[in-house]
């Protein structure tokens, strides 16, 4: 089955006949505040420069990251989006087997699927704390006793998870991540997290965000950590993603990533936008509003099950008698509104979807015809 993602307005405008700016797109998980002005302007500015290749060293990108993120430049490999990086981390030699997240991010097994590894799901499991709230657990366990058992056998793996999860945005508890980190190291295998929505989590600064896992690159080098910028500085056309590692790890990698991955246009919105703390400060502050307005509104509708969003995004199960997430799609089309239908996630059933936190007017919009439809 091929993948399906999100975010794909100009096959659902040229679908419905309209233009692609008149699609509400919550189906991608982009900031709602749109692109840093400062990043906008500086991409501007080069653009009289797209006759020439870019900067094959990434330099002014890799300064900025590791000074804005507090990684050092070493450690900091780019590539053209975090997909990029993922099938390079796939090309790593002599793995001979890996674990997914399901539910998670489709590309993960897209990439073990190249590679030719073997790919097991590790499902996380439906919970509810005592109040009724819903959540997944992570089986750290499993994980745990299947890097036990593979220490001194021929076999290596490679064991990915998202922090925040996606879809879910669950996040990881890093004594229970610093603990298999240990195992798989002493089984000679490959923790891999992706920290694509990081940004979004937290009120610190970048550099002090205290749910992030980029720390434990400086102890483990058996660790990568993936990262977007995409999402967080609103620029998914552009394409950038990095890497942070062990040095040496940094140095395996860096074959698969060809020359001038990141383009001249990408390198200069990066350097300005990363650079941008009153629109970092802005954003965070913008979504942490919005995601109480989306959860509170969602939460009191009879028949969706909520999970309570981490980033940018919320998880729903639709559980009413007569109502399926196929008519919602249907009803909320009319309106040019797009959601993401998580159907094809392992783990989850046919009345999932995915819907991301935007500007106030279109959350209230949808949340409107939402309530409208479940009444």
């Amino acid at each position: 089955m091929p993948n399906i993602h999100g975010g794909n307005i100009f096959s659902f405008a040229h679908e419905h006949s309209i233009e692609p700016r008149d699609v509400i797109d919550f189906s991608a998980n982009i900031n709602p505040l749109g692109p840093s002005q400062k990043g906008i302007d500086a991409l501007q500015d080069k653009i009289a420069y797209i006759s020439h290749y870019p900067d094959i060293t990434n330099d002014d990108v890799l300064n900025t990251v590791a000074d804005v993120y507090g990684v050092p430049k070493e450690s900091i490999l780019l590539g053209n989006g975090a997909a990029e990086l993922l099938y390079a981390i796939g090309r790593l030699p002599n793995f001979t087997g890996s674990f997914v997240p399901a539910p998670g991010f489709s590309e993960y097994q897209a990439s073990m699927d190249a590679a030719c590894i073997p790919a097991r799901s590790i499902y996380y499991k439906q919970r509810e704390e005592q109040n009724g709230t819903p959540y997944f657990e992570i089986p750290y366990l499993a994980l745990q006793t299947f890097a036990a058992e593979l220490k001194g056998q021929d076999g290596r793996i490679i064991v990915f998870l998202g922090n925040p999860n996606n879809p879910d945005g669950t996040l990881l508890d890093i004594a229970y991540v610093r603990e298999l980190a240990a195992m798989l190291r002493d089984a000679r295998s490959l923790l891999v997290i992706d920290e694509s929505f990081i940004d979004f989590i937290g009120t610190e600064s970048l550099q002090d965000n205290s749910y992030s896992m980029r720390s434990l690159i400086n102890n483990f080098d058996n660790v990568i950590i993936v990262h977007s910028f995409t999402k967080f500085y609103a620029v998914p056309g552009l394409r950038l993603g990095a890497v942070f590692a062990d040095p040496k790890l940094i140095n395996e990698l860096r074959p698969f990533i060809p020359a001038w991955s990141v383009n001249t246009l990408a390198q200069a919105y990066a350097v300005a936008a990363i650079n941008d703390s009153e629109y970092i400060k802005k954003s965070k502050q913008f979504l942490a509003e919005e995601q109480r307005f989306m959860y509170d509104a969602l939460h009191s509708i009879d028949g969706l099950n909520v999970y309570k969003p981490t980033a940018n995004y919320m998880l729903i199960e639709v559980q009413h008698a007569s109502i399926d997430l196929e008519f919602i799609q249907k009803e909320l089309e009319k309106e040019y509104i797009m959601i993401r239908n998580c159907a094809h996630y392992k783990g989850l059933g046919p009345n999932w979807m995915r819907v991301a936190i935007k500007n106030r007017e279109q959350n209230k919009k949808i949340v409107e015809l939402l309530t409208a439809l479940f009444k």
